[in-house]
C-alpha cells in the first residue's frame, strides 16, 4: 500500500502515543483504587475527574496510534494540540491543585521536553511526508478508479 517506511521521528511518536495512553490508565487505574481514600481526604482532584481524564487520554492515545498507522493527515493536528492539552492540564494541575513541591525545576525541563520533542517530531520535513503520501496514494487511487 505505502512504499516509503516509516521514519524514526514517527516511531517516536508511536513512542510518544504509547507513554500518553500509558499515563491515562495508570491514571484511571489509580483513581479507581484509590476512590474511597481520595473522597476521604477530600483530594483537591476528585475521584470522578481523575477517572474521566484517564478514560479520555487512553481513547485519545488509541485513536492516535490508529492515525498513525493509517497515515492520516488529521494526526498531525490532533496530536500538536494533545501535546499542548497535555501541558497546560499538567502545570494547571500541578500548580492549582498540588502541593508545594521543591523539585520544579527538574519537572519545568521534563515536562517541556517532552511535548517539545513531540512538536519539533510533526514538524520534520520526513514526518510531513509520511503523511502527505497517505494523502497523494488515496487521490491517485480516486482517479484511477473507472465508473
Amino acid at each position: 500500500m505505502h512504499n516509503q517506511p516509516r521514519p524514526v521521528s514517527v516511531t517516536l511518536l508511536l513512542w510518544a502515543v504509547l507513554m500518553l495512553s500509558a499515563y491515562g490508565a495508570v491514571r484511571l487505574a489509580a483513581a479507581i483504587r484509590w476512590w474511597d481514600v481520595l473522597n476521604e481526604f477530600n483530594a483537591r482532584l476528585s475521584p470522578l475527574y481523575l477517572s474521566i481524564c484517564g478514560i479520555v487520554w487512553c481513547v485519545a492515545g488509541g485513536v492516535f496510534y490508529w492515525g498513525i498507522h493509517a497515515r492520516k493527515r488529521w494526526i498531525r493536528f490532533a496530536l500538536l494540540a494533545s501535546a499542548i492539552l497535555w501541558y497546560v492540564q499538567y502545570w494547571l494541575e500541578r500548580l492549582f491543585f498540588e502541593a508545594s513541591q521543591t523539585n520544579t525545576v527538574f519537572v519545568l525541563i521534563v515536562a517541556t521536553l517532552l511535548p517539545a520533542v513531540v512538536i519539533a517530531a510533526l514538524y520534520l520535513p520526513i514526518t510531513k511526508s509520511y503523511f502527505m503520501q497517505s494523502e497523494e496514494h488515496e487521490q491517485a487511487d480516486q482517479h484511477s478508479k473507472t465508473p
